[in-house]
């Protein structure tokens, strides 16, 4: 019996050693899969942390824009400055033209030329009108004879029809006679002076005191009836006729004032005001001409200058407006940028009278009146960045890297 039982206490304890040793590698290899998962977790979270370093390192700090920046609508009285281009002229001319057919015999002044008012400035060949003249003269003496006959005539007839000597209608006969060479008389008369008119009308007289500004003919020329043979302007005085658009003629009224800037002329603008407004408008186009008198004592302007005529038209009412720096325009459409919930963001807006001297326009459409706009002109900015307001502490605090340097 304690022979038999010795194999099988060394078969037992073979058998646990073999157990154990299963167990322990078991558990070994659950060690090193938990060791292994926990070292994957570790990695996968410094992954995860380094991307979010990585991303909150390239995500930029919001811009951070001072106070003096962000404007709002704000109602002002904007004055408008209105520039029409203008051509100046004189405000006294005059086209001198030809009276009869004939020959230019004399042609004693040229182009800038002074004249006076009765001045002889040109002469015809009257040769015709002289023979003209003296046959109407004779036709006239002729025809004065014959009447002094006829009324000696009628003088005759009319005591012989008293004596019944002859009859009623003789007498009427030689009664319409007279009459008739009355009248052939008179036509003769009206022909004399006709010609004498002509004669006139040969000598040509200037009509205006000025300077001859185009001589038209040369002398031996043979022209026509009512051509041109000179032009004369009076640069006393002249005009600058300036083109306004039909918007703003209805606020544009004679008297107002203006200053004409004269192109080539130094010196400060001219001032002066409006002295007519034409009633139609410029054919071929939705213009309308004013008229602004400018003196020229010392004769520095003359007729064909081109000018601008400024002049500033004050709105009735004060206007929802914004300065212009903040209006920006992007191919033809105006717009802003406002901060809105931390964000940048772009409102398209209509725009209306806009004054220069006052750097601010009026704002039509497009914003309620409440948004935060920014008042200044910066580059870069685009939709949806972020945005902030900061006090310049706070900006020093945040230091350079938090500002916006997009200017």
């Amino acid at each position: 019996m304690g022979i038999s039982a010795a194999p099988r206490l060394r078969a037992a304890s073979g058998e646990s050693m073999n157990t154990r040793r299963k167990r322990w590698i078991v558990l070994s290899a659950l060690v090193l899969m938990v060791v292994a998962a926990a070292l994957l977790a570790v990695q996968r979270g410094a992954l995860k942390l380094g991307a979010q370093a990585e991303t909150k390192k390239k995500e930029p700090p919001p811009l951070a824009f001072a106070a003096s920046d962000i404007v709002r609508l704000a109602p002002y009285a904007l004055t408008v400055e209105l520039a029409m281009p203008a051509t100046l002229q004189a405000f006294n001319q005059a086209t001198v033209r030809s009276k009869l057919s004939a020959e230019v015999r004399r042609l004693p002044v040229r182009e800038g030329d002074r004249v006076a008012a009765g001045q002889v400035i040109a002469e015809f060949d009257t040769a015709q009108l002289r023979n003209q003249l003296a046959e109407r003269q004779a036709a006239l003496e002729s025809a004065r004879a014959v009447l002094a006959q006829t009324e000696r005539t009628r003088a005759t007839n009319a005591q012989l029809v008293k004596q019944n000597f002859i009859s009623q209608n003789a007498f009427e006969a030689a009664d319409d006679a007279l009459r008739a060479q009355a009248a052939a008389v008179q036509a003769a008369q009206a022909q004399l002076a006709q010609t004498q008119l002509l004669l006139a009308d040969a000598v040509v007289r200037a009509p205006i005191s000025g300077v001859v500004a185009r001589r038209l003919v040369q002398p031996g020329e043979k022209v026509a009836f009512d051509a041109p043979l000179l032009h004369i302007v009076d640069l006393s005085r002249l005009e600058a006729q300036a083109q306004a658009p039909v918007a703003d003629v209805a606020r544009i009224a004679p008297g107002v004032e203006v200053e004409v800037d004269v192109e080539g002329l130094s010196g400060p603008p001219l001032r002066s005001r409006i002295d007519r407004i034409n009633p139609t408008t410029e054919a071929g186009s939705r213009m309308i001409a004013v008229y602004v008198l400018l003196p020229n004592e010392d004769g520095r302007l003359r007729g064909g200058m081109f000018a601008k005529v400024r002049l500033r038209l004050g709105a009735e009412a004060p206007v929802p407006s914004l300065p212009l720096a903040a209006v920006q325009d992007d191919r033809g459409q105006s717009y802003v940028w406002i901060i809105a919930d931390g964000k940048l963001a772009r409102r398209n807006v209509t725009t209306g009278m806009r004054d220069e001297r006052a750097q601010r326009v009026e704002i039509t459409s497009g914003l309620a009146g409440d948004e935060q706009v920014i008042g200044s002109r910066f580059d870069n900015l685009r939709e949806g960045m972020l945005a902030q307001i900061v006090t310049a502490a706070q900006r020093q605090v945040a230091g350079r890297d938090a500002v916006a340097q997009v200017r």
